[in-house]
């Protein structure tokens, strides 16, 4: 015999505003998240629209969820280990508007990104040993794409890890 926890068994119905509230802070204790991930999360548990909308509106007055913030913070955290690109693709997933990711993305210019790489591929390097020196460009260039690392400064990267004596894949 199973014993269901006691603000299920209510099932759908028993979601009202002050209990969606308190599950949302539940989550927002331990990480941001935004808006488009909260609502996700509540259409799951069978939450009512306007409940929702309720719920998330009160977070919102209480400056508890902000998808400005959590992009930054988002970008802020990765954009070390991962390139514009990428960047966008975790955007998205979060569930950010496309005007405010690439707002938030602006900032990070061609320079950045090819600092960023750089960095990638020295932390890596022991992944581009081969002794065949344009398999290891090509491996390493494969590598900083999966990373989203946009094309030219990924390459000026590659050049500048690889030398002028790389012989850059045709």
């Amino acid at each position: 015999m199973t014993r269901a926890r006691s603000h299920d068994a209510d099932g759908p119905a028993g979601w009202d505003r002050e209990r969606t509230v308190a599950y949302l802070l539940r989550l927002l204790a331990r990480r941001d998240h935004a808006r488009a991930e909260l609502r996700e999360r509540l259409a799951r548990k069978g939450v009512e629209r306007s409940v929702a909308d309720a719920a998330l509106g009160r977070l919102e007055e209480l400056d508890l969820l902000d998808d400005r913030r959590v992009a930054e913070s988002v970008v802020r955290a990765r954009r070390e280990r991962k390139g514009r690109h990428a960047l966008a693709r975790d955007l998205n997933r979060f569930g950010v508007a496309e005007e405010l990711r690439d707002e938030v993305l602006a900032p990070l210019d061609d320079e950045d990104q090819e600092r960023a790489a750089r960095a990638v591929l020295e932390a890596h390097a022991w992944r581009f040993g081969a002794a065949d020196r344009r398999k290891a460009y090509a491996k390493a260039a494969s590598f900083l794409a999966r990373r989203g690392f946009p094309g030219a400064p990924a390459r000026q990267a590659l050049d500048a890890f690889f030398g002028d004596r790389a012989d850059p894949p045709e």
